[in-house]
């Protein structure tokens, strides 16, 4: 399968920016999930840290992550 994106450069380079890069954010999200997860479960963390990475991985959405 293949699938063509078309843009009309320069009206469109915000959208042409995010298909271009989003395969780079996706793998940044998933580094810093993996980073979120060893520090609560590998670290010592305080229960403030542990909670705010938790809350830090919930907001990136499982979704992307599973792509």
């Amino acid at each position: 399968m293949k699938a063509t994106f078309e843009f009309s450069l320069p009206d469109d380079q915000g959208e042409y920016d995010r298909a271009r890069l989003g395969s780079l954010a996706i793998s940044t999200l998933w580094d810093i999930d993996q980073k979120l997860r060893a520090i609560v479960h590998y670290g010592e963390p305080t229960d403030a840290v542990r909670e705010l990475c938790e809350l830090v991985r919930v907001m990136i959405p499982a979704e992307l992550l599973d792509a």
